[in-house]
């Protein structure tokens, strides 16, 4: 969690290349696009402990294959 999520979206703003920004930590899937920008929060690759979903976000990780263009595909992989 960020206390400074202003100066973040101006800081990317200001630099049109930025296309997708990773975070973790909060072990819950999570996509947002946002001034065509895609913010992504994957699961968690230790959540096997949950014995089954947390917040209906399974266990499981983000892959995702970048591209020379700046384009991106990402989808979840559970286990």
């Amino acid at each position: 969690m960020h206390t400074d999520t202003a100066k973040i979206i101006n800081l990317f703003y200001q630099h049109p290349q930025v296309k997708l920004c990773l975070s973790g930590h909060l072990h819950l899937r999570d996509k947002v696009v946002y001034n065509d920008i895609t913010y992504l929060c994957n699961g968690a690759v230790s959540g096997a402990w949950w014995k089954g979903k947390l917040r209906e976000t399974a266990p499981g990780y983000g892959l995702i294959d970048l591209y020379a263009g700046g384009e991106f595909t990402e989808r979840y992989v559970t286990y």
